[in-house]
């Protein structure tokens, strides 16, 4: 039989979307999505930092390590136009764009970037619900784990190097939830697919949740637990369990100010570049407006009457 490889691939950022885009295009006639969400075949060395000790995050139990295994994902493949995965990891993975490009070299690439604070807090949330963070948010802000997938400028940049802009497609996460219907058309238009976006565009899946019954958070928290789920129960049904049986849906608790703060001065420079990158302004923390204050306050010594 002959190989066959996806020729589009949903490389991130984290929680800002890519699982409800992938959802999206599975439904979509002429197009074939991995049954497995996130094999992370192309970021072999997946590996992240907390509090300076390397850490696993536990999408590696789910990962495809081998290219047999790989392609098996594939192999149910018949005339589909666009064939394609979602691993959020190939975006901050400094070699996985790469490693790409040499297994399909006309690949296109899909990301959905997001606020980097928001993404943050909520990336926190969603492993404080995974049962093995329990810190305060405000500890561990700002963090290597928690930093580093936020910041898009290099990460972009490397992804318009290698591919070109022809093949790369870059999605606003907060203008993909305001009109989702109209960001996957323009996705459906990259991927060459005529079709119209499916019924159920606008649903929002893996969101945040809560236990629906109190007993249930201690169980689900439980690292043993999440591990056999990992390994045991394909994504798709582990969502299904969880988000809809298990737990349901919430809004996210606030974000602590001084760790928002924080945030977004870290940030605050990159998104800049970033939008050099974009050649558009991005609908954030208005690091453009913050950087022009602070030049101001510098230029007049920080005394606000000397404007008067």
């Amino acid at each position: 039989m002959k190989e066959r490889w996806p020729n589009f691939f949903i490389v991130g950022a984290p929680r800002s979307g890519t699982t409800s885009l992938y959802e999206y295009l599975r439904r979509v006639p002429g197009i074939y999505m991995s049954p497995v969400k996130e094999p992370h075949y192309f970021a072999p060395g997946l590996r992240h930092r907390y509090l300076g000790k390397p850490v696993l995050d536990f999408a590696i139990y789910s990962r495809v390590r081998n290219q047999a295994d790989y392609l098996k994902l594939f192999r149910s493949v018949k005339n589909e136009i666009a064939v394609g995965e979602a691993t959020n990891s190939y975006l901050s993975d400094p070699g996985a764009l790469g490693r790409i490009k040499e297994a399909v070299p006309g690949a296109r690439i899909i990301m959905i970037l997001r606020d980097p604070v928001e993404r943050a807090h909520s990336h926190y949330l969603t492993n404080w619900n995974a049962g093995w963070q329990r810190t305060p948010f405000e500890e561990v802000a700002g963090t290597e784990f928690y930093l580093e997938p936020g910041f898009y400028a290099n990460q972009v940049q490397r992804s318009l190097d290698i591919f070109g802009s022809d093949h790369v497609k870059i999605l606003i996460f907060e203008e993909f939830i305001q009109n989702p219907r109209k960001a996957v058309s323009e996705v459906l238009k990259f991927l060459g697919v005529s079709a119209e976006p499916p019924a159920i565009v606008g649903e929002a899946f893996n969101s945040f949740t809560i236990p629906r019954w109190p007993l249930i958070g201690p169980i689900l928290r439980s690292r043993p637990v999440r591990i056999a789920m990992r390994v045991l129960i394909p994504s798709r049904t582990r969502r299904l369990i969880r988000n809809q049986i298990l737990g349901r849906k919430a809004s996210e608790p606030p974000m602590p100010e001084k760790a928002r703060r924080v945030l977004e001065e870290l940030f605050r420079n990159d998104v800049l570049r970033l939008e050099q990158i974009l050649g558009r302004p991005l609908p954030w923390f208005r690091a453009r407006d913050q950087l022009a204050q602070d030049q101001d306050k510098r230029t007049t010594g920080g005394d606000s009457n000397a404007r008067r």
